[in-house]
């Protein structure tokens, strides 16, 4: 089933207790990208008492990230030798489930702004959208589809989004998305443009540095994100209010 990669010569490698590691640097910084994850993920729950969907998927895009990227250090490129390119695959899927993860946090924040044909509209296309892309990543075996729907989940469904809640509410987390989506930006500019030190620490690991400061940028956001309820919520929240009262006086 697994495509072998045939040609391993022009990769760096170490051997630790007779075991080859492919492109250890990369394997690190992967493991760097983990750690901020983990840590975003880990706090976030101790801090909040109250966890609103909108929170909830992005406390699980921090997870499912830390996840991918581990995932993606050791299979994808650790012992990629053993596993041909499809041991990719795994650290994909898991990552561009995050990042639709963090779109559906995205598009429930600003919900309570929006028309509700406009909110299910985006909703369902978020399902579709990462099925075309997961699809066309596992025919296609390039990193270049995982590339794009980060692209478009995180600096179009997520960065406007946020910006449109801004607007409407000057949310303070809105500052900690831009920084990151910068941050996220030039990691994928430096992917695409493959800007390297050195063979060993190459474009992947460049890149992987600044997607380490996206992420804790993402975690000070999500730290400081407000969540808003619906005209109608609150239309209904006051009526009980008032309900109550009557109640109470009589």
């Amino acid at each position: 089933m697994f495509e072998m990669v045939k040609d391993f010569s022009d990769m760096p490698s170490v051997k630790w207790f007779g075991v080859t590691i492919l492109e250890p640097f990369t394997v690190l910084t992967n493991l760097m990208i983990a750690a901020a994850c983990f840590y975003a993920y880990r706090n976030l729950k101790k801090k909040r008492q109250i966890i609103t969907k909108t929170q909830l998927y992005i406390n699980y895009f921090f997870l499912l990230m830390g996840i991918a990227t581990i995932v993606g250090g050791v299979i994808g490129h650790a012992f990629l030798y053993t596993t041909g390119l499809y041991g990719k695959i795994p650290g994909w899927y898991i990552s561009m489930a995050g990042v639709a993860l963090f779109e559906r946090a995205a598009i429930d924040h600003g919900r309570p702004f929006m028309n509700k044909k406009t909110g299910q509209f985006f909703s369902v296309l978020n399902y579709l959208e990462i099925l075309i892309f997961m699809t066309l990543s596992l025919i296609k075996l390039n990193f270049v589809f995982v590339i794009l729907h980060a692209f478009y989940g995180l600096f179009i469904v997520v960065f406007c989004f946020e910006t449109y809640v801004y607007l409407k509410t000057r949310n303070p987390s809105f500052k900690y998305v831009l920084m990151a989506t910068i941050f996220g930006f030039l990691a994928i500019l430096c992917h695409a443009f493959q800007l390297s030190i050195n063979e060993w620490f190459n474009y992947n690991d460049v890149s992987h540095l600044e997607m380490t400061v996206a992420i804790i940028f993402y975690y000070k956001a999500a730290l400081h994100i407000q969540v808003y309820q619906s005209k109608e919520k609150n239309q209904s929240k006051e009526q009980n209010q008032s309900r109550e009262k009557k109640e109470y006086v009589t």
